[in-house]
């Protein structure tokens, strides 16, 4: 999926950035930045998987500061409410059997 540079831009997301996508209430998207992280780098030695999760901390720590620099570290209760409620839909649709 393209989104406009303005867009991301204006959500502070960069090019490239992994993206989840979620249908809410309403038909509208919820997209929300994902991390990923390389597992060769965790799978090392334990003194390098102790490294690599202090640069995690870090790294989440400063995703954390920028959020919060931004505004959006806090979602209102009433849509989140409203991303469970489309999760729940979504999964009783998946579970349901097609009749035969």
């Amino acid at each position: 999926m393209v989104i406009p540079r303005s867009l991301r831009e204006e959500a502070g997301v960069s090019e490239g950035t992994l993206l989840k996508v979620a249908v809410i209430e309403g038909g509208q998207f919820l997209i929300t930045p994902q991390l990923a992280i390389n597992r060769s780098v965790i799978v090392g030695s334990s003194k390098d998987s102790k490294q690599a999760f202090r640069e995690l901390a870090q790294v989440v720590s400063e995703i954390r500061q920028e959020a919060k620099e931004k505004g959006v570290d806090i979602i209102p209760i009433k849509e989140i409410n409203r991303a469970v409620a489309a999760a729940r839909r979504d999964l009783k649709k998946t579970s349901k059997r097609s009749p035969k």
